[in-house]
């Protein structure tokens, strides 16, 4: 039997945002936030994650995937070189749970808030 993994998504691959389909055979566990703070950025409308700034939770969605899926995501996001995937402690509704969480460093737009979808370039076009 596959092992499965949690991964926690907050840009492109959430539900309604044009990566999702990535995730169409996955398990969605539900929206939820991370447990400690970040910060988020985007550059030329795709969102990231940094470690380096504690200023919000990150709002986002949990999936439950295969290893095949895993793979597939870590292809796109670039891991480890564009985007490196860390382990997180993520909240969705009153259970916690450790997840993959795709993180970058580089400069970009502050967001005000943890929520990618709440600012244009979030909405779907």
């Amino acid at each position: 039997m596959e092992s499965m993994h949690f991964v926690f998504v907050y840009g492109t691959l959430r539900s309604e945002h044009s990566n999702h389909h990535l995730l169409k055979d996955a398990n969605c566990y539900g929206a939820g936030n991370t447990a400690e703070n970040y910060s988020m950025y985007l550059i030329s409308g795709y969102p990231y994650v940094t470690s380096f700034e504690s200023r919000y939770p990150i709002v986002g969605e949990l999936y439950g995937i295969d290893a095949g899926t895993l793979s597939v995501l870590d292809k796109m996001e670039g891991h480890p070189r564009h985007y490196e995937r860390r382990e997180i402690s993520v909240i969705v509704g009153e259970n916690q749970y450790t997840a993959w969480m795709y993180f970058k460093d580089p400069p970009g737009t502050l967001l005000l808030n943890g929520d990618f979808s709440k600012t244009t370039y979030g909405k779907k076009r």
